[in-house]
Order: structure tokens, then C-alpha cells, then sequence
């Protein structure tokens, strides 16, 4: 097989799937996934040659084994270096000691998710929930799906479908991906009335808009935007004022939801759930993995009508949560109850709270440990972000340590890091590599050290 990767092939020199499986036989993978790699990899060079490209069949076995391992280890322990806390990529809040703990009651056991141990009849797995949903946002009623999207769209199905939703133009959020709010108003089958324009919105401009088929005002918060300069928009308070004389609902997508106050942090404010609540708003919708800090999860909050009405939506039972969801959302609500202290354990508020001091003491001191001649380190002050739109404007002082190496970029920098174990992100700044600290763990710190010394 020693062909030039210059030469056009035909497709019998490329080797046969069992011949590629030879050299991978030391791979602790399953037979038939390691059979399905190399018939795709085949596959892709066999395109490759039909499109007139160079296959070289020599590093075909190479090929697979990346392949492969990339399969392997492809879920893994990520150190966040980027300066962003709450990072969408990087799996949102990480999950608090507590919460992991509490998974144990899962191991080889059943649980009672929707048994009534008082009669023995069947239960619902909302009920677990709905006492904390209602002692937190000081709501009617509430209940758990598995993310935020999906609680705006049953939400907005159950109260709107094939009628009139009235939302602000500087509200037609795109939140990431493919949330955009037009998009999910379409997909619940209600038809999207925009009222006013992007920078100025008035409280006539709902009213005007208000006709018989008008089912819901809704009401989005800007969390990851800023508009700035010549704005307007209508408070929550008049918007409920307007909707209670022509006997509407108002529906507030929040995104966080956060249950106590950010402005501790330093940090502007973000609309706690309980006052959006307290304005009189029908029903609240909000994240779990944000400022909650807990699993992936969205919650519906709001009148007990009009969740008993969401509830009874057969499109809950493909949008409902699992145990595992359910147990750790629990712990999540359990770590507000204790005070300022138990706040402090929640992974993303300790982030918050981690001073200036503690990273620069913490970034010298792995300076001092890598010996490496060809890496150039040193401590910067720089500015971190909370993440996942929470707070969009602001920034907080962080420290991170700059990386440059004699015979590297940065973006060579990067990859290297993002392929060691565990994978290091950090961020790129004028082409030069930044690890910040801000969400690094000291544990962490060790890691680093290694990588770095190991950097070639």
C-alpha cells in the first residue's frame, strides 16, 4: 500500500474494512462501531477521489484511530479557562457536590416519581416540584420541563394556539441557535402581532393592537442585548394594567431567572422571578442551568388556571423531565434555603464571589511551577463575563495568565490545549492566548500546570 498521496487512486488500492480494523484491534470499542468508522472514513475517501483529490492510504489507519478515539473521549471534563462563567458550550452551570450526591439515591434503586405512598395510587411527578417553584417565585403554581425553549413553547401553545400573541419589535429575540422567538411562536401555532419598533415601544401601541382574537401579551426579556440611547419600552406594571381591562393574560419570558439579587456580585440587576411575579404577570418562564445553577431545565410559573390549563397540554409528555432532572432541579431550589452561606456552594455564585486576590496569588503561583524554556507566561489583569445572557453589558475584574510560546500562535496554542486531558479553553485576544481564571478551579490549577509543562 505504498502509493504517493500525489498519484490519483482507484477505489480497489484504498484498503478493505477489515483490513483497516486490523490495525485498530486494540481498541476497547464495540465491533460494530469500529466497523461503522471505517466504512465511513472509506466512504469519505472514496468522495475524495471522485472529486479528483489526493487520498493518501498510508495514514488511512491513522485516520481511524482519531476517528475513534475522538468517539471514545468524546464527552470530557473541560477546564474553563475563557472568562465566561456560565458557558453555554461548556454545558451552562456546572452541577454543585450536593447535587451530584443526590444522584445516589438513583443507584440501583426505584423512587416513587409518580406513586402517592399515602393511598398507593398514582401520582404526578409535578407535585415533587411545585411546593419549592411556589415558595421561590412566589407563584400560584408551577411546574418543570426539560429546558426553557420548551417552557415558552407549551406555554405559548396552551394559552395562544392559532391566535393573536401582541410582543414588542425590540423583543423579537434571537437567544441562540434556533431559539428566535418569531420561530417558536409559529411552531406553538400562534399568530406573532409586532407592535412598535426596535429602540420605542409605547403603551398605546399594545392597546391599538388589541382585537378579539388576542389571546396573550408577551413579554421578553433582553437578556443577552442591550439597546441604549433613544429607547422606550413599557413597563411589566402597565402592561398587566392594560391586559386586566380587556381580560388578558401577560406571559414574561425571563431566560436566567434569577432567585436572588446578581447586584451583590457587583453586577447590575437582573429581574428576580419573584418580582416579575409580584407585577402581576400570568405566567413566568425561565431557565434552570443559568442563574438557578442547576440541570438543564426550564420552569413555567404563574395563576394556578392557567398552569393547570398548561399542564393538561398533551405536549407536555414529550417536554416533561426525567427523575435525574427532577432530583437535581430539587437540590438546586435546596441550596437557597440555608442562607448566604449555602449560596456560596453553588458552583457559579462562588465564581462570582472569587476575588482578584485569591486568581493573582493562584495564577503566580503556576507560573513558578511550569518549566518550560520555550513558553513566555505572565499574570494580566482582564475582564470576565457572567454568561448565557445573563447580564449582557457588564464585565468583572478577573486575572488570567497570557501563554506564548517560542515556536507556536495562539491558536496552535489552543488546539493543543483543548487536546490534552482534561481539555484546557481558554480564549484568544490579538492573537494572544489567555487562560483566565475566573472559573477555574484550584483543583484545576495542578492540570494546568501539567499541560503547560507538556506543551511542545
Amino acid at each position: 500500500m505504498n502509493k504517493s498521496p500525489n498519484k490519483q487512486l482507484n477505489f480497489s488500492e484504498l484498503p478493505s474494512i477489515d483490513a483497516l480494523l486490523l490495525l485498530v484491534a486494540d481498541f476497547e470499542l464495540p465491533h460494530a462501531l469500529k466497523k461503522t468508522q471505517a466504512r465511513q472514513l472509506l466512504i469519505e475517501n472514496r468522495q475524495a477521489i471522485m472529486k479528483g483529490k489526493a487520498v493518501d492510504v498510508e495514514s488511512l489507519g491513522t485516520a481511524l484511530k482519531a476517528r475513534l478515539q475522538k468517539v471514545q473521549y468524546s464527552l470530557r471534563t473541560v477546564i474553563n479557562g475563557t472568562g465566561i462563567v456560565i458557558h453555554t458550550n461548556l454545558g451552562r452551570a456546572p452541577l454543585s457536590q450536593n447535587m451530584v450526591t443526590e444522584l445516589e439515591i438513583l443507584k440501583d434503586s426505584y423512587l416513587n416519581l409518580e406513586l402517592n405512598l399515602e393511598d398507593g395510587s398514582r401520582g404526578n411527578r409535578q407535585d415533587h416540584l411545585r411546593p419549592w417553584i411556589q415558595a421561590f417565585t412566589d407563584a400560584e403554581d408551577g411546574l418543570l420541563v426539560n429546558n426553557n425553549a420548551a417552557a415558552v413553547l407549551l406555554a405559548l401553545n396552551s394559552l395562544a394556539d392559532r391566535k393573536e400573541v401582541i410582543i414588542s419589535r425590540g423583543q423579537l429575540v434571537e437567544i441562540g441557535g434556533s431559539f428566535r422567538i418569531p420561530d417558536i411562536l409559529r411552531k406553538a401555532g400562534s399568530k406573532l402581532v409586532e407592535v412598535g419598533t426596535t429602540n420605542r415601544t409605547h403603551l398605546k401601541d399594545y392597546e391599538a393592537a388589541i382585537t378579539s382574537r388576542t389571546r396573550l401579551l408577551l413579554w421578553v426579556h433582553t437578556s443577552n442585548y442591550k439597546i441604549t440611547g433613544f429607547t422606550k419600552e413599557v413597563s411589566l406594571t402597565d402592561l398587566v394594567s392594560l391586559a386586566k381591562q380587556h381580560n388578558i393574560p401577560v406571559m414574561a419570558d425571563l431566560g436566567s431567572g434569577a432567585l436572588i439579587s446578581i447586584k451583590q456580585f457587583g453586577l447590575q440587576h437582573e429581574p428576580l422571578v419573584s418580582e416579575v411575579i409580584k407585577t402581576g404577570v400570568d405566567v413566568v418562564t425561565f431557565s434552570v442551568d443559568k442563574l438557578l445553577g442547576g440541570p438543564q431545565g426550564g420552569i413555567i410559573a404563574g395563576s394556578h388556571a392557567l398552569i393547570q390549563k398548561i399542564e393538561k397540554n398533551s405536549l407536555l409528555r414529550a417536554l416533561r423531565p426525567d427523575k435525574a432532572q427532577i432530583l437535581l432541579t430539587l437540590q438546586a431550589f435546596k441550596a437557597f434555603t440555608h442562607g448566604w452561606d449555602s449560596v456560596q456552594e453553588i458552583p457559579v455564585y462562588r465564581d462570582l464571589l472569587t476575588s482578584t486576590k485569591s486568581l493573582k496569588s493562584r495564577a503566580n503561583d503556576i507560573i513558578k511551577k511550569v518549566k518550560h524554556n520555550k513558553l513566555t507566561l505572565a499574570v494580566v489583569d482582564t475582564q470576565a463575563q457572567v454568561g448565557s445572557g445573563a447580564s449582557p453589558s457588564e464585565l468583572m475584574a478577573s486575572v488570567g495568565i497570557t501563554i506564548q510560546h517560542s515556536s507556536m500562535k495562539s491558536n496552535k496554542i489552543s488546539s493543543c490545549l483543548r487536546a490534552h486531558f482534561p481539555a484546557i479553553m481558554g480564549r484568544i485576544n490579538e492573537d494572544l492566548f489567555i487562560l483566565d481564571l475566573k472559573a477555574v478551579r484550584d483543583t484545576e490549577d495542578q492540570d494546568i500546570i501539567q499541560a503547560l509543562n507538556n506543551l511542545n
